[in-house]
């Protein structure tokens, strides 16, 4: 049995900082997870909601800066 906790959509836009109609949007475009039950009210997993966010991550300069330099490195041994 899953340990979910499911949270409402109040909850859900209050912890991702956005508008409940933005939630709305985004669940309706399919880009953000959310149950139904019996076609009811939406319910979110916080715990998917936190995967969701970080999907969003933007990598610092000094670890772009490591990613360029393997690139260019690998590149240079083919």
């Amino acid at each position: 049995m899953s340990n979910a906790t499911f949270i409402s959509s109040d909850e859900a836009a209050r912890l991702l900082g956005i508008r409940k109609s933005y939630l709305y949007k985004l669940t309706h475009q399919r880009k953000i997870p959310c149950y139904k039950p019996r076609g009811g009210m939406l319910l979110f997993d916080a715990q998917e909601l936190d995967e969701y966010v970080r999907t969003g991550r933007v990598k610092p300069q000094k670890e772009l800066a490591a990613l360029a330099d393997d690139y260019l490195n690998d590149r240079g041994r083919k």
